[in-house]
């Protein structure tokens, strides 16, 4: 619709008027909303629909600019080679005592013919003229002879100021330089390299700058804030069919302590601290290290640890694992995790007459279940051929952990409202 869309750059606001969205997956969203949370349901799913755009934008863009500086590098190098090996053909050729054409093998042929015609002609006149006369034409002769032969090693020697030779060494000197001078080819390619040198620099900061950008968002809080909001709506979203509190507690909502959320679970005094975090690969006790030291600090009975993705924590834990009052997941299977903390905090301490040896019962399949959809998702990643039977598995795995979670939430009276 021309129109329905409209962008406000002093304000940095975006007005959408009569906008009709076709979107199975947003309409699915909305509908388990009430209608008065609706409008910043909307809101909340633009912003984290926006970061993850302008972050797959950054990385097109990096991978751009890396592959442009990459062909230039090369051309670069190409055009030094060609050059280098162009230069020394053609000086090998123009000094080569055996190419035709060269400097050195004209010299000697010339040198050569001059004196095979003087031998021969002295050979005509030696018969004719007396060479033992000094003032006869064959010692005339002589002396000329002399005379040239001395001028013609002057023409052509290195050490004599305005010869062949000399003047010879001069242009040379002057076209490739010596003793630290610049010689005219080296001045000419240094101009002629310049813009390209100077698009090489441009683009070698640009990416340096973006790569350092980069890792120091992945080792500073600068790279937290964007995944704590995708872990606040995903949090928002299985809160409320059970009408559970979520509140932000990390430092970048004006707290101080440990913890970056904390869930008040409806219908009984227990609570989740959760943390989220995006960085790089740490220890299994730094992780229970944090847990813990947030789970005492916001007086919470269950932690959950939330993380990208399961090349950010060790192997052995992978992207799903239960420790006594701790989970350790990514945020593809925080539904599981967050269901199956509350339901664990709820059984500590159970108010009413709940069958406990039930409940009980029906976590620890959910447990054998949860690891089970781990070890399917591990052999998915790593059997291409059956990935496809795989996610069938992977997905009734998950089915049949749910409807544990949901028969045990019945027993305590927690479902989900409808």
């Amino acid at each position: 619709m021309t129109g329905a869309v409209k962008l406000n750059a002093s304000g940095k606001t975006v007005s959408i008027i009569n906008l009709t969205v076709s979107n199975a997956e947003f309409f699915s969203v909305l509908s388990t909303q009430p209608e008065m949370k609706r409008e910043q349901t909307v809101l909340d799913i633009i912003a984290v629909g926006s970061a993850a755009m302008l972050r797959v934008q950054t990385t097109v863009d990096v991978e751009f600019v890396e592959k442009r500086f990459t062909e230039l590098a090369v051309k670069f190098s190409r055009s030094l080679d060609a050059m280098e090996k162009r230069i020394g053909e053609e000086v090998g050729k123009r000094f080569s005592p055996t190419e035709s054409g060269s400097y050195i093998k004209t010299i000697g042929d010339l040198v050569r013919s001059a004196k095979d015609e003087l031998n021969a002609k002295s050979r005509e006149l030696h018969g004719l003229l007396d060479p033992e006369k000094k003032s006869s034409a064959v010692g005339q002769l002589e002396r000329l002879l002399s005379q040239a032969s001395d001028q013609f090693e002057q023409m052509f020697d290195p050490d004599v100021k305005d010869s062949y030779a000399a003047r010879l060494n001069e242009q040379l000197v002057s076209l490739f330089g010596t003793n630290g001078r610049v010689g005219m080819l080296q001045t000419a390619l240094a101009e002629a390299m310049k813009p390209v040198l100077s698009e090489l620099r441009g683009l070698k900061e640009k990416v340096e700058g973006r790569k350092a950008a980069e890792e120091v968002a992945a080792s500073t809080p600068l790279k937290g804030p964007k995944f704590e909001e995708l872990v606040h709506a995903r949090l928002s979203q299985l809160a409320q069919p059970f009408g559970d509190g979520v509140q932000p507690v990390g430092s970048g909502n004006g707290g101080s302590r440990a913890g970056d959320f904390l869930v008040a679970v409806n219908g009984s005094r227990k609570s989740l601290v959760v943390e989220a975090r995006d960085r790089r690969q740490i220890s299994w006790p730094a992780i229970q290290g944090d847990l813990e030291r947030a789970m005492n600090e916001r007086e919470a009975d269950f932690g959950i640890y939330v993380c990208s993705s399961p090349e950010m924590v060790p192997q052995h834990i992978g992207d799903f694992q239960v420790y006594d009052d701790k989970i350790v997941t990514t945020l593809d299977n925080l539904h599981i995790g967050y269901r199956l903390a509350r339901l664990l905090a709820r059984t500590a301490a159970p108010e009413g007459e709940v069958d406990l040896a039930a409940v009980r019962g029906l976590l620890g399949k959910a447990k054998d279940t949860a690891r089970s959809l781990r070890d399917v998702k591990t052999k998915a990643t790593q059997v291409k051929k059956l990935a496809e039977g795989i996610h069938i598995d992977a997905t009734t795995t998950e089915d049949e952990i749910l409807e544990l979670l949901e028969e045990a939430e019945q027993l305590l009276g927690g479902s989900p409202q409808s």
